[in-house]
């Protein structure tokens, strides 16, 4: 192996092959899949385990707060492990493009910090508010669901099976949000 070349999951990759400007405008569809799915279960977790005694702008600060560290430390974990399996330092487009594919985790919780956020203008009870966040949450989780295994090829009671697990991880968080409270 030569200097210019370094061992990639399969083995021994050409440096060249990292340095095509092309390869990182493309980015990692899988990891930005991923990451967008687990943003929504990770603000539904945020949700059901917000206090009824918060106020609605600190419940969303909270699921702010709450994404931007799951975002960097994810973010951080594939850094990490690319520069382990790569042997080198990351180029700045390497690094550039690792930000960019976690970013969904974090802008997955959007609609649900919007949501709040209305609710705070129009003066909802936080109960009522975060319920209703937590439903809107469980809903795109089902959507997110649907499109990625009809995406992902699946049809018929397969693609129907696989939106309903998908949707069950928000319904789980409003059972874990009834026991809490």
């Amino acid at each position: 192996m030569s200097s210019g070349d370094f061992r990639g999951p399969t083995g021994p990759v050409a440096e060249t092959e990292h340095d095509d400007p092309a390869r990182y405008d493309a980015g990692d569809p899988h990891r930005r899949r991923a990451a967008h799915l687990m943003g929504l279960i990770v603000s539904g977790a945020v949700l059901a385990t917000a206090p009824d005694s918060f106020m609605i702008l600190r419940v969303a600060f909270i699921l702010l707060g709450t994404l931007a560290v799951y975002w960097a430390a994810e973010t951080y974990a594939h850094w990490i492990a690319s520069r382990t399996v790569h042997g080198r330092d990351l180029t700045r487009p390497e690094r550039v493009q690792l930000i960019k594919d976690g970013w969904p985790l974090m802008a997955a919780c959007a609609v649900p910090l919007a949501v709040l956020l209305l609710e705070a203008v129009l003066q909802v009870p936080t109960y009522r508010a975060v319920n209703i966040a937590l439903l809107i949450n469980t809903g795109l989780l089902f959507v997110v669901g649907w499109n990625m295994s009809r995406a992902g090829g699946l049809r018929g009671i397969r693609l129907v099976a696989s939106a309903l697990v998908t949707g069950l991880l928000g319904i789980a968080m409003v059972f874990l949000k009834i026991g809490l409270h």
